[in-house]
């Protein structure tokens, strides 16, 4: 019993390739409805996630980011008068 366990664990450990991801509280996961809306926004079709947990895209073989655009929006929202 105690080599089938041990085997489990090397077969485990070659598998893995070592990666281990570690995400904050404040970052949050886009749902599907916002992949959506962002790709039609940019005129595409296919989003990737990379390494660091971001989403982009490719444009003339240059990584974009899928989200930049509602960065630059919360910029200007911020810097725009308040209506009162």
């Amino acid at each position: 019993m105690r080599y089938l366990f041990i085997l489990i664990l090397l077969i485990v450990a070659a598998c893995s390739n070592g990666d281990i991801k570690v995400t904050t509280p404040d970052s949050k996961e886009p749902t599907r409805e916002e992949l959506r809306k962002a790709m039609r926004y940019h005129g595409i079709l296919f989003a990737k996630k990379d390494d660091s947990g971001e989403w982009y895209f490719l444009r003339d073989g240059k990584h974009c980011r899928l989200f930049a655009h509602l960065k630059n929006q919360e910029k200007t929202d911020s810097l725009a008068p308040s209506k009162r």
